[in-house]
């Protein structure tokens, strides 16, 4: 099973840092999912979405947020919200 880091962070405190291997968002573009090793990527997330994603157990999680931005590079996933 092929791991990423993903952390998902608000401007008070840190939601989510570890190892996932699925995580999908809506941007304005429309929706993306991304995986270990995806291609760099930049994105606005679109407003009042959900974030879902996979940890490493497997376990499905989400987060409903207002808005966002989403950097996908090197094996990492960042995404800072605002809830």
């Amino acid at each position: 099973m092929k791991t990423f880091t993903l952390t998902v962070v608000s401007d008070s405190k840190i939601i989510f840092s570890g190892l996932a291997i699925y995580c999908r968002v809506k941007t304005l573009s429309g929706e993306i999912g991304f995986e270990a090793f995806h291609e760099p990527f930049l994105g606005v997330l679109s407003s009042k979405s959900e974030i879902s994603f996979h940890n490493k157990s497997r376990v499905e999680k989400s987060i409903n947020i207002k808005s966002g931005i989403i950097i996908f590079e090197n094996n990492s996933c960042t995404i800072t919200v605002e809830l």
